[in-house]
Order: structure tokens, then sequence, then C-alpha cells
């Protein structure tokens, strides 16, 4: 038995093939099975293991494998309720000529507020409704060869998957809202989505589909009918094999078939990030840092220091907040519930997001602060604000308080983009 055992990652032509790499390692006398896995069987009946969580399938029963050597680590993005889940880490290269390794040293994960704070939130929010449901976030990727998507809730996919959309819904039932379940089938990998009044697939759908023996992983709820702040997604549907996907577009594309719709909470990922010399900060938006971490291009460097989600409509219970920026002296963020209209000022539209104004579950207490002149501030300072967890000090000020989803994780690249450190 070797001492290190690597995790294989499903591929189909290695799934044909029948070659796997064994997932046993001996820990002092003892095999540990490695959680999420489950033991399925094919189209063909023949037993596997799988993981729900990352999509991995092999033919031996899993142990777990702890990780190896002093690299520095890149934590994917997963996890729900009100503790943390356990980071799957991604391995960085030692060298760091780009900066990027000192960059993600620095991020950190953002605590979730009170249970007590979150009850008072909710009683406002959905007054009447008796136990409401927290939010739950769902993310879709994509693959290709053929092109096929996933949907994970609260959870990441594996590397040759790529982030196409978030977007919120209920974890148990809501008011006016109805059930989709989320289903797998193998050879290759991909999800179906279908509402569960369906109670059975379409009829030119053939293929075998299976259901995660995790219950907090077979579906959601979310809305049949449009209400305040909701997005319309389209579900479509295509043979050969039988696929599935999640898209905004209004009109299905060629061979692909329009299967129904449902209304959630569309939002997005956005990052901190923090230069010391000078010291300022930058948001970005999306599910990638890319060539905006790291070294840039005068030399200063960019580490990125939190995460979180936020939505991107006007959801019930949220308040609008826009971002502005400007390079004058340097780099320089405004965060404001009114932009500034000044001309004087200089300050350019950067991107906008919604965020709660009171505690919900599974959302951090993200503070506004801002520069100024106070008693303890020996130097001037251009006006700049940042988005921030601990305590002002120094030139710094609170402005006001929000509420997001912490992410718990963050990426830089895609880890099929071949380029990414030509880009650099």
């Amino acid at each position: 038995m070797e001492e290190e055992a690597s995790q294989l990652t499903y591929h189909e032509d290695e799934f044909e093939g029948g070659e796997f790499d064994s997932s046993y390692e001996e820990m002092d006398g003892q095999l540990v099975l490695r959680e999420d896995w489950e033991q399925v069987e094919d189209e063909e009946g023949s037993s596997y293991w799988f993981n729900s969580k990352t999509n991995e399938s092999q033919w031996d029963e899993p142990a777990w494998t702890p990780m190896q050597g002093t690299a520095d680590y890149n934590y994917d993005d997963y996890g729900y309720g009100d503790e943390y889940a356990e980071e799957e880490k991604t391995l960085v290269s030692e060298e760091d000529p780009t900066g990027v390794k000192q960059a993600l040293a620095a991020f950190e994960v953002s605590e979730l507020v009170p249970k007590r704070w979150t009850d008072f939130g909710q009683s406002i929010l959905f007054h009447g409704v008796k136990d409401p449901s927290s939010f739950l976030r769902i993310n879709v990727f994509t693959a290709t060869k053929p092109a096929r998507e996933s949907f994970r809730l609260e959870g990441t996919a594996p590397e040759e998957w790529s982030s196409k959309m978030v977007f919120y819904a209920f974890a148990k039932e809501m008011p006016n809202t109805v059930r989709y379940d989320i289903s797998y089938s193998m050879n290759p990998f991909r999800n179906r989505l279908l509402p569960q009044k369906a109670a059975s697939q379409a009829k030119r759908d053939i293929s075998r589909w299976n259901t995660s023996r995790k219950v907090e992983e077979t579906g959601f709820w979310a809305f049949p009918v449009h209400v305040p702040g909701s997005q319309l997604l389209y579900v479509d549907w295509t043979s050969s094999p039988d696929r599935y996907k999640i898209t905004t577009d209004p009109a299905p594309e060629w061979q692909w078939t329009r299967c129904f719709s449902f209304f959630a909470y569309t939002a997005c990922k956005f990052h901190v990030l923090e230069c010391k010399d000078p010291q300022c900060y930058k948001i970005v938006e999306g599910p990638l840092l890319g060539d905006s971490v790291g070294l840039d291009e005068n030399g200063d460097q960019w580490d990125v220091i939190l995460a979180f989600y936020a939505f991107k409509t006007q959801v019930p219970g949220t308040n609008k907040y826009f971002v502005q920026h400007q390079t004058e002296p340097h780099y320089r963020t405004r965060i404001g519930m009114e932009p500034s209209q000044s001309a004087r000022g200089g300050w350019e539209d950067h991107t906008e997001f919604y965020a709660f104004d009171t505690a919900m579950p599974g959302t951090s207490k993200l503070f506004v602060q801002y520069t100024v002149r106070s008693t303890e501030a020996y130097s001037l300072s251009a006006e700049q604000f940042r988005i921030y967890t601990r305590d002002p000090w120094g030139q710094w000020e609170n402005k006001f308080a929000l509420y997001a989803f912490p992410a718990k994780g963050v990426k830089v690249w895609e880890a099929n983009d071949n380029d990414a450190e030509s880009k650099r």
C-alpha cells in the first residue's frame, strides 16, 4: 500500500478504461473513511464510490488522506450553516514571483453573527412566518466535452468545472415556494433539476438519475412566480446524453429544449483587496481574482483579506450600496448608500450590490469605514473607504455596518486556464 494515495478526479476516458488509483492510506494501522463519499451503481449495475461534494468517483473504497508538504494553500469555497465546513485545500506553488502566495496568505473568513441576532432579523423580514428558513446558496458550474452543468448547494466542483452563476433560495419550505429536486447521473457526471411536483422525469429523458443520501444536498425551495427582488431563471434540456442547464437567456440555444422556469435571488462574489504601501483598498467582483491579486504593473502588492456574497437585485430587507473608485493620488475606493455626484470629487462608478442592514442566518457583520483627520492620525490622507471586519484605528472610523454571506475561500484562476501564468 502506498504511503500517499492520490485523490482521483473523475474523467470520462479514465472511467471507461476502469483504471483508477487507490484512495487508501494507512494511518496508525487504521483506514479512515473520508466524509461525503457514498456507494452507488452505474447504469450497468457496477458499484463504485462517489463524492457528492467534489463530484469525484472511484472503484476503491475511499480513505481520508492528509495533505503533505509545507506549501501554502488556496482554500476552496464551500460549507453552510452556523459552523464552518472543513476547508478543502489546493496546493499553491512555493515560488511566488507574482505575489499571489503572499496575497492568499492574508485571506481570513469573517465570523458568522450570533443566533440571537439572526432571530431578531428573521422576525422582522419574515413577520408572521413560523420557524422561517435560512437562505441557501446554489452554485452553478459548467464543464465541456460534452457541455453540462452541476448544481451545488453551498459547495464546490472539481477543478475541470468553471463557475457560471450563483443564486440564493431557501433551505426549507417558505410561503409561496415550490420544492426543486437535484439528482445526478454518471458517464459523464452531470446534475438534473426538476420541480418536485413533476413526480417523474421528462418522457424523452432516458438516463438513470440518482439522489444523494444527504437530505440537505437533494434540493431547495424557490418561487414559481415572480416576487420582489427575484430573477427569472430557465431550465433547458438536451439529449445524448440527457443534460440540464440553468440560464437567464430568454430563448433556448439550438438543440436545447425549454422545460420550465423558476425565480430566485441572484448573487455575486465580492473580494476585498488591501495594499499596505500606500494603504488603500479595492473591491473585485466575480468568482475569480485573476490579475487583480498579487503584484500589479506598478509593483504594488495587493492582498485579498476577505470575500463575501451579496445580491445583485433588491431582495426584501436589503439596501443598495454603491462602489466608486479613482486612481489619484493612488487607487481609492468609495462605498455609500448614495453615489457621489460631484464632478470635483473625481469618483467613477465601479459596481454595486445589495446587502442586509440587519443580521440574518449565515451572514457576517461587515463594517464600512472611512478615513478622517482624528487625534490619533499624524499625517494627511486622501478620502477613501474600505470594508473591514475589525475595529477601526488611527485615521479610520466606522461609517455604518452591513450584513453579507461570507465566502469560505477564494480562487485566482480556473484550473484549465493554461495561460494564467503568462498573463502575469
